[in-house]
């Protein structure tokens, strides 16, 4: 077996087995987790995006949640599927895109630290589309890669149609990366072969969103994420920037720290050597300097953008990740490194313990788990906390799979979810039961309470300081006979 195959299946087979007991998780991971788990479901039983459906990320991203889910059977954990493998995919493009620039080892190392990275962990155990988005920007890079080892047309489409693809599940945070792919395509000056790049990626992105309307596209996809944007909050994002990589990413942060004292050692040792021998360099190697001009601009793009997540910072650990395996071309280095970051290890384990060892709900949440599986059958709930529903075995209705603040406080009205809204929507025959579970979100209508039992609803566990409630309609028959034909029942399966 050669060593590139070995090394594939085992960078694969670490990156799936950290990822399981996500894949599992019996809570949702994460408010993303549930939204996008139930736009998965929606889809299931006809909702389209951008549509009947909500869609705050790119045109290609439910697409592949949904394709995910479908080949695993759409059972309760399969809309997790495609961030799993996306998670998988990832940590063997990292390892392919090293094997171009540094040696086997030095890329098997970087691999690894991606694979078992915590930020990356929460963006493909979870549901997100930052984890596939960062696979495509590694699959470009690597197509770059590619295309600067043996440049032809149709390495150049190749690139094309990643860049594309990247582009049509996120947006900012794939760029920096796409710029990188740019940068080993200019070096070769093909000026016909960079003319090809971005014709075929505008067509990829149209393709992908022609079919749910451009006009839906560009409300949900970015003026959505454009009528959020209010100041750049720097000293904010550089926090949390560090915070997160801190506890999520401890090891790579050290074996980091150590490749760039490794880095400065060499760069010494190499002008020292030029003045006495001449350079010895095969040029076989890819340069390096694309990848640091994708950490550095990701890093920019990470600390000035509003509102910055702590699942963006996965962004910023591959490119990282891939300059610390290029810098520990030493084994004698590369052997400390690895020993300091498993003396990390455990500080990361314990930040990470929802992911690795996920635990079933308890006290009031399963209580309203309880309350949720005992509704009729064919019923459906609405919540501004959606993966409470999901893993209740319910759905909520087509429009509310994204209930985020964003969408709550957005300014244009076609974008916007009101209080009249909801009631309206749990008028409906099907709906019979309303859940108000974060103090951030549906606590923005003071007034809900009392207009859901005006319609018939009583609220159930409530409790004095908490804004946790279940309102349950009284006498609900989701198959109600009168309406049945307007709406059809989409009971979850």
């Amino acid at each position: 077996m050669k060593r590139q195959t070995r090394d594939v299946i085992v960078v694969g087979v670490v990156a799936l087995l950290v990822r399981i007991p996500a894949f599992f998780a019996p809570q949702s991971l994460g408010f993303d987790d549930g939204q996008f788990a139930m736009s998965v479901i929606a889809m299931r039983h006809g909702g389209l995006p951008f549509k009947q459906v909500f869609s705050s990320q790119g045109p290609l991203f439910l697409p592949i949640a949904w394709l995910g889910d479908f080949l695993t059977f759409q059972r309760l954990d399969s809309p997790r599927t495609a961030s799993v493998v996306s998670g998988v995919v990832l940590a063997i493009l990292v390892l392919l895109i090293g094997r171009r620039l540094t040696n086997p080892s030095a890329a098997l190392l970087a691999a690894v630290m991606v694979a078992l990275s915590g930020s990356i962990l929460w963006t493909t155990g979870p549901l997100t589309s930052d984890g596939i988005g960062a696979a495509l920007t590694a699959g470009t890079v690597l197509a770059a890669l590619r295309y600067w080892e043996s440049p032809n047309v149709r390495r150049a489409i190749a690139v094309g149609l990643v860049a594309g693809l990247a582009l049509a599940v996120k947006s900012l945070l794939v760029i920096p990366g796409l710029i990188a792919a740019g940068i080993w395509m200019v070096l070769r000056r093909r000026p016909r072969h960079l003319v090809v790049v971005p014709l075929v990626a505008v067509a990829t992105l149209f393709v992908a969103s022609a079919p749910w309307g451009m006009s839906r596209v560009y409300d949900q996809y970015v003026r959505y994420h454009t009528d959020a944007v209010a100041n750049r909050p720097i000293a904010a994002n550089a926090s949390k920037l560090v915070r997160t990589l801190f506890e999520r990413d401890a090891p790579l942060l050290a074996v980091a720290a150590i490749a760039l004292l490794a880095a400065l050692g060499a760069m010494a040792a190499r002008r020292h050597a030029s003045r006495t021998a001449p350079d010895d360099s095969s040029g076989t190697q890819a340069p390096v300097f694309p990848v640091v001009i994708w950490f550095f601009a990701t890093l920019g793009v990470v600390l000035t953008e509003s509102p910055m997540w702590r699942n963006h910072v996965a962004h910023v650990a591959v490119p990282l990740a891939i300059l610390a395996g290029v810098a520990l071309i030493s084994s004698r280095v590369r052997a400390v490194a690895v020993v300091i970051a498993l003396l990390f290890a455990p500080w990361s384990i314990v930040h990470l313990g929802e992911l690795l060892r996920p635990q079933p709900a308890t006290g009031r949440t399963a209580q309203l788990e309880r309350r949720l599986r005992a509704l009729p059958d064919g019923a459906l709930v609405i919540s501004d906390t959606p993966g409470l529903v999901w893993r209740a075995g319910r759905r909520v209705p087509d429009r509310f799979v994204d209930v985020s603040i964003l969408r709550i406080t957005s300014p244009t009205a076609s974008l916007r979810l009101t209080g009249a809204d909801i009631v309206r929507s749990a008028a409906r025959h099907d709906v019979c039961a309303v859940v108000r579970w974060s103090g951030q979100r549906f606590t923005h209508f003071p007034r809900l309470g009392a207009q859901l039992q005006a319609i018939g609803y009583q609220p159930t566990l409530e409790h004095p300081r908490s804004p946790e409630v279940l309102w349950i309609k009284k006498g609900c028959d989701p198959v109600d006979r009168t309406s049945a034909a307007a709406e059809p029942d989409r009971s979850p399966r």
